[in-house]
């Protein structure tokens, strides 16, 4: 199967696709490829390859524990931080950040829901708080094909994660003073808090948006092979959640209005380039579309 990605823009050709592992050079993978064609859908109305983005610094978005394949990539195009739970730039997620409440224009959160400690929804509802009244969230994370939410640690407190032996455990005090050790822990890849905390079903996922705040939860559930995302039973669920349809400020619409009118600007002026002109002599080149649309093509 051959397949463009939508974040570097390089070519690929794979026999089959995984869950995880990077099938494009750039480390991309289904879910990630996934997650960048609901993004660039939200704000552009249409799926363009990320590294060919718009530069709109005037939109504000935070990362949470981003990977380095196309974190890059939306720092250069926005006003963007990639933060984490166990380092600078750090962001908890389950407490409050007045600060930053109503400044997001967008929050991207790729397989974290289910390591955040509970109660999930003080997590949601934050989330919904950072973001503008035309912001949106977009997640990725598996869910259960049972689509029974299984939290795993439901009475969690005070707790640690302790080597024991060749092993960890988790001992947890209880609200109560009890103490529980659990030694059936899950981890995932990657570096912070990857303890599996929980698993969701949709239906229980888009409840939990819903009550936080969020107007509505769109799915994406078919393939885009041209993109390389196919998915199986074991890909996590790429979804948006709105709290209002998104649309951009006026200092956003400015930026691409500029950015028009510049390269407008500079076709302008290679279309009287000498080599232009000889190659259309020649009937070779490209034909330029001057800045007010009449005449040629492209």
């Amino acid at each position: 199967m051959t397949f463009t990605c939508n974040i570097c823009g390089v070519r690929n050709q794979v026999e089959s696709f995984a869950t995880e592992p990077a099938t494009c050079p750039c480390g991309s993978n289904v879910r990630l490829r996934a997650l960048i064609h609901l993004l660039s859908m939200e704000l552009f109305g249409e799926s363009v390859t990320l590294k060919d983005f718009p530069r709109l610094k005037s939109i504000r978005a935070i990362g949470m524990t981003d990977k380095e394949s196309y974190s890059g990539l939306l720092a250069e195009k926005f006003d963007y931080t990639n933060t984490h739970y166990d380092r600078e730039p750090r962001l908890d997620i389950t407490e409050p950040h007045p600060l930053l409440a109503g400044t997001c224009d967008f929050i991207l959160a790729a397989d974290v829901l289910e390591h955040i400690a509970p109660p999930i929804g003080r997590a949601l509802d934050e989330l919904c708080r950072l973001l503008k009244p035309n912001g949106f969230l977009g997640v990725t994370i598996y869910c259960h094909p049972s689509d029974q939410m299984r939290e795993h640690f439901p009475d969690l407190h005070e707790y640690r994660i302790v080597p024991l032996g060749s092993s960890n455990v988790l001992v947890n005090r209880r609200r109560d003073g009890t103490l529980e050790v659990r030694d059936d822990l899950v981890f995932h890849g990657g570096t912070g808090a990857t303890l599996e905390m929980r698993e969701f079903g949709v239906t229980a996922l888009r409840a939990g948006l819903l009550a936080a705040g969020f107007k509505d939860v769109h799915l994406l559930t078919g393939d885009l092979r041209e993109i390389g995302v196919v998915f199986d039973p074991d890909v996590s669920q790429p979804l948006i959640a709105r709290k209002e349809p998104f649309a951009m400020d006026v200092s956003a619409r400015r930026e691409l209005v500029g950015q028009w009118r510049r390269q407008a600007a500079q076709i302008a002026l290679a279309a009287q380039s000498r080599w232009v002109r000889l190659g259309r002599a020649l009937g070779v080149g490209p034909a330029f579309l001057p800045p007010d649309g009449d005449g040629g093509s492209t």
